[in-house]
């Protein structure tokens, strides 16, 4: 598995189609299209007659003829790959400070790099390593939604070891605990008070179809405690819930946009569903793993309660945890109006409300010091084919906009021309914005045309993300950490 990314990011936008994801786990799987061998037509060669005229002109001595020289074709150069970009490894972080002058002390990030979870403190930059089992030859292995307790001291995440899903807790010294037999494509949630892990479990126990309605499979809400000393404690089931239909599916996809799937950004990707328990003691959750739509749960009485009628994507709360906003539509589907918008609501109701903005939204986040909102933006500059590999790369520009929760005092941040996407906004305690940036594949399309089928050659090319930070008070955005491999950034 030590080699899964570098082959991956080759592989997956090589004609992959994401298998549809029933009853099972799904695994990717890409098979690279073979290239068509052209045969070129077979041309009878021409015979050229040479017919003798005899006539009656005196016999003539033949003169030597002066041999020409053979012509030689100028020299010319083979094609050469493009200098790959330049990509330091930059492996110290750039410590936010609070306006005082003193150090925060109480934050970390936890990211994914090389398909290493990793926590590393803020300022000093301490960084832990999380014990992370190799990942089975052969197999499909992924860490993600990971998620801070409210206090800052744990940190939640699910993985999958290519043929079942659990969830696993963490706390700041990279001490792992396991939670086994848990729903794939379903992150985990914290309690409000953060002493508590709600999670689900799919059974084996369907519903037919009525009417108009379609049939499912019933899940299980579970929950489990945390004890002072931070040990998990009884597991307790809560009650059960109706997952109407199941599965998602897409197309091949380029490279970047891999990546950015991999961010929560596209509507076929696996690692978009959220849940999240709110103070009310309700769960929200989106309903498939396409982020179609929002259900919930009465943790109190263990019922489920009415969902969202409109689809919904990119669920996420405010600090208080007393409104949720989210994005329409089941994809990013530029030409629909109704698709795109930034939506509130309050978990208590299924009302919903429309924040205008102005630009179509992508994805959303609220900034965890101000409870202001962020939003992203991307616009398609274009697509390129390439040969009859299937390769395909797409560009986009991307910007980031920061608005308030009542639509006042909306600003862009940052613009790309050439930029991917811009992901997981998160706040520090001063303001400062951290985000990941996902590269366009400019380069990588340039390599491809030198490079047949060499993944090792083609990975200095490859798009990666930067785990950046934006200061509160203005300027230029600084690394924090570049070629991060594949992180999901999140701040306690």
């Amino acid at each position: 598995m030590k080699r899964l990314l570098c082959v991956a990011c080759f592989i997956l936008f090589m004609l992959m189609g994401c298998t549809a994801v029933s009853s099972e786990p799904a695994v990717e799987s890409a098979n690279e299209s073979a290239v068509a061998a052209t045969n070129a037509p077979t041309i009878e060669p021409t015979i050229e007659l040479t017919v003798e005229v005899v006539t009656s002109e005196p016999t003539v001595e033949p003169v030597a003829a002066t041999p020409t020289p053979t012509q030689q074709p100028e020299p010319t150069e083979a094609p050469q790959l493009p200098e790959p970009p330049a990509r330091e490894d930059v492996d110290n972080l750039t410590a936010p400070s609070a306006s005082s002058g003193q150090a925060v002390s109480a934050e970390a990030i936890a990211y994914v790099r090389n398909e290493q979870l990793f926590i590393r403190t803020l300022p000093d930059g301490d960084t832990v390593p999380v014990h992370t089992e190799p990942c089975p030859e052969g197999s499909y292995c992924s860490l993600n939604y990971l998620k801070w307790s409210p206090d800052g001291q744990y940190l939640l995440y699910t993985y999958y070891d290519g043929g079942s899903s659990s969830l696993r807790v963490s706390d700041r010294q990279g001490n792992v605990q396991i939670i086994e037999d848990v729903a794939f494509i379903r992150p985990g949630a914290w309690s409000p008070d953060g002493r508590t892990i709600a999670y689900f479990k799919a059974t084996e126990t369907y519903f037919e179809a009525e009417g108009t309605n379609p049939g499912g499979r019933f899940m299980e809400v579970w929950t489990v405690s945390l004890a002072e000393d931070g040990l998990l404690e009884t597991l307790q089931l809560v009650g059960t819930w109706r997952q109407v239909g199941d599965g998602c599916g897409g197309g091949g996809r380029s490279a970047s946009e891999v990546l950015y799937e991999n961010e929560g950004g596209t509507s076929y990707g696996y690692l978009m569903s959220v849940t999240e328990w709110t103070p009310q003691n309700i769960l929200l959750f989106n309903l498939i793993c396409t982020n179609i739509g929002l259900g919930r749960f009465d943790m109190s009485s263990g019922t489920e309660l009415p969902g969202f009628d409109r689809p919904l994507r990119n669920l996420v709360l405010n600090n208080s945890g007393d409104r949720w906003y989210a994005v329409t539509g089941n994809a990013w589907e530029r030409d629909n109006p109704d698709n795109n918008q930034l939506v509130t609501g309050t978990p208590d109701s299924t009302e919903i409300t429309v924040i205008p903005t102005s630009a179509k939204v992508e994805l959303v986040f609220v900034g965890q010091t101000s409870d202001s909102l962020y939003y992203t933006e991307r616009n398609p500059l274009g697509r390129e084919s390439y040969d009859d590999r299937g390769l395909y790369f797409a560009y986009y520009e991307s910007a980031l906009w920061r608005i308030q929760p009542d639509g006042s005092g909306e600003e862009r941040l940052l613009f790309g021309e050439d930029v991917q996407a811009y992901a997981q906004v998160e706040e520090t305690a001063v303001g400062d914005l951290i985000f990941v940036l996902v590269e366009n594949e400019r380069p990588l399309a340039e390599a491809a045309q030198f490079v047949e089928g060499n993944p090792d050659t083609l990975q200095a090319y490859s798009p990666q993300r930067h785990i950046m930070q934006l200061p509160a008070n203005g300027g230029e955005p600084t690394t924090i950490l570049n070629n991060a491999g594949q992180p999901a950034l999140t701040l306690p």
